[in-house]
């Protein structure tokens, strides 16, 4: 009975997450939805463990099979749900991904007539079948999807970070086998659930250094990065500026104008990994602090930039096209300029490359955006 009382405090504990996901401004709205999706299935699987608890020790055999079935049909939902928080490194397997799961809830759905996966019999008594490994090994794959998505949507955090993310991990994968291992344990869905809302204030954490919108660094980052440039350092910095925004926005509203800002998020991170750290730090303005960076490596980052811009726009299926100006400035030790002086030299040279791009486009402005 104790077990139960755990189910339920943890039930309760999950139900402030929901309430606070819902009233969350801070989290991309992508994350909120599937957190929510992922606590609700975390509750459903918990009510249903306390309903075979009832069905057991109360005779109610209907209810016995019930709470089984739901029990292993959500099962393999919950990590996959948790998988899609970190969408942005998943979106193009989802679709694919979910097919185990389906094929688990089909199982369980048919097992009291196969045996498959679990079978109470007329005396109510629950046996596990063949295939409850099958369940568990789904389970563990989409566990371990998480881990892989996890670290590449945050893989430009701080190691400390990353250590915490490991921590929260591996304790949802030491309740699963501490379950598996030891009989009479029923700790998965409980570790789970905690781990759940520790991945949550995890994210709320990272909101104070990541945009919203993006998912790269925020303005209150980069004020910091650079709060710790100085003299004696080697940096480069590179100034982005997207092209073309406002009219988007004006004609086909800012939510198409929010595509082009993360389309251009997503290839400045794509081009610029273990270079530098990427910055939104305006509306359509992005920073790259590249830390003690040569010119070849800056050369060739901007090169990745440049192929996949055109990969994007050969692939995007709207009407949008991303294009950007950019301009970049190299401070080397002892150099005499402060931070200022080499953001505004990067930013002189982005604007003369702006500058160009709205003469070849033949629209004779004089201001750009």
């Amino acid at each position: 009975m104790t077990v139960n009382y755990m189910f339920i405090l943890v039930i309760l504990a999950l139900t402030f997450g929901v309430s606070l996901a819902f009233r969350s401004q801070y989290v991309n709205k992508y994350k909120n939805r599937y957190f929510i999706c992922a606590v609700l299935v975390n509750i459903g699987i918990l009510i249903s463990e306390v309903g075979t608890y009832i069905g057991a020790n109360y005779d109610l055999r209907y209810l016995h099979i019930i709470m089984y079935v739901i029990n292993y049909s959500l099962a393999p939902l919950l990590p996959y749900c948790i998988v899609l928080m970190n969408r942005k490194g998943f979106k193009r397997a989802e679709k694919i991904a979910i097919i185990p799961a389906f094929l688990v809830i089909f199982i369980a759905v048919t097992s009291q007539y196969t045996g498959l996966l679990f079978y109470i019999d007329a005396d109510n008594h629950y046996s596990r079948g063949p295939f409850y490994m099958v369940s568990l090994a789904v389970c563990m794959i989409y566990f371990i999807m998480l881990g892989i998505t996890s670290f590449r949507e945050y893989r430009d955090a701080d190691f400390s970070e990353k250590i915490y993310l490991l921590a929260i991990l591996f304790l949802a994968l030491g309740g699963v086998f501490l379950q598996v291992f030891v009989r009479g344990v029923k700790s998965m869905w409980t570790t789970t659930g905690i781990s759940l809302l520790l991945y949550y204030t995890f994210v709320l954490e990272l909101s104070n250094k990541y945009d919203i919108l993006t998912g790269t660094r925020n303005r209150r980052a980069y004020d910091f990065h650079k709060a710790y440039l100085n003299n004696e350092k080697n940096y480069a910095l590179v100034v982005f500026d997207i092209n073309g925004l406002k009219p988007i926005n004006d004609n086909l509203g800012h939510e198409q104008g929010d595509k082009l800002i993360m389309g251009v998020a997503d290839v400045l991170t794509a081009s610029f990994f273990d270079v530098g750290k990427v910055y939104r730090i305006g509306g359509d303005e992005f920073c790259v602090i590249c830390d003690d960076r040569n010119e070849e490596q800056i050369h060739e980052a901007l090169g990745n930039v440049e192929q996949n811009i055109t990969k994007a726009n050969r692939n995007r299926k709207d009407q949008l096209t991303l294009s950007v100006s950019y301009g970049w400035e190299i401070h080397k030790v002892n150099d005499a300029r402060d931070y200022k002086e080499v953001f505004n030299a990067a930013d002189v040279k982005m604007y003369e490359m702006k500058q160009d791009y709205y003469k070849r486009k033949g629209t004779g402005r004089t201001t750009f955006s």
